[in-house]
């Protein structure tokens, strides 16, 4: 039998100990810093990968109130209201981040000129979810569908820069991009989430989409009222 000393059961696993000594060392740049904004969204990033979601708003808030026009913080804030499940302030920052990257040469900029930031991408998706998660469907869908898109340009960039000549491709319908959403729902137990989406695919004459959604339900339900 293996004997495992006491005291290394009671230290951090590695990753959280790497985790609180990243965070520490990033706090004591920006406590010493006045005008630091990337030690506070570092800060932020860590608080969260540590699943301390008011430590992570509040270290947001400060890089933020540094520089109001600090996308990357915007989007970190609203990774960690998205996390606390307040959704209207998720929308609101990752709105924010969509203005301030969008505000010159739009959305089209990031389809066939320039690579699109991972926040950029990541805040059109946490806003279709928080919208999804208030059953507002079809909002969610065309973020869903936007988000989409830019992971797919961001993948060809790996191998060459698109070309600002280049047509954009079609963008993707409302059901294509809800696909694998009802899924997360069915899979984590959120039934009735889960049924409205399947309606609103219907809708949207999504009825293939809402046949998948609906078949995980029915994999999830119970095959017999006899205990195991």
């Amino acid at each position: 039998m293996l004997f495992i000393p006491p005291a290394l059961i009671a230290q951090d696993l590695p990753n959280e100990a790497y985790l609180t000594k990243q965070r520490d060392t990033w706090l004591n740049v920006a406590q010493n810093s006045k005008h630091d904004m990337e030690a506070w969204h570092k800060v932020g990033e860590f608080e969260l990968q540590l699943g301390h979601a008011d430590a992570a708003i509040a270290a947001e808030s400060k890089a933020i109130a540094m520089h109001p026009k600090y996308a990357a913080a915007y989007a970190g804030r609203a990774r960690a209201h998205f996390d606390r499940r307040d959704f209207a302030a998720t929308r609101a920052d990752a709105t924010k981040v969509i203005e301030l990257l969008e505000a010159r040469g739009g959305l089209q900029k990031y389809l066939e000129v320039e690579r699109p930031p991972e926040h950029y991408i990541a805040s059109y998706r946490l806003r279709g979810l928080a919208n999804a998660w208030e059953s507002k469907w079809e909002p969610a869908f065309a973020d869903l569908a936007v988000a989409a898109r830019l992971a797919l340009t961001t993948r060809s960039w790996r191998w060459s820069a698109p070309r600002s000549s280049k047509k954009p491709s079609a963008p993707r319908t409302p059901s294509r991009a809800a696909c694998g959403l009802g899924s997360l729902f069915a899979d984590g137990g959120v039934k009735a989430k889960a049924e409205e989406q399947a309606a609103a695919l219907k809708r949207l004459g999504g009825t293939r989409e809402a046949a998948q959604v609906e078949a995980k339900l029915a994999s999830k339900q119970p095959k017999s009222d006899l205990p195991d």
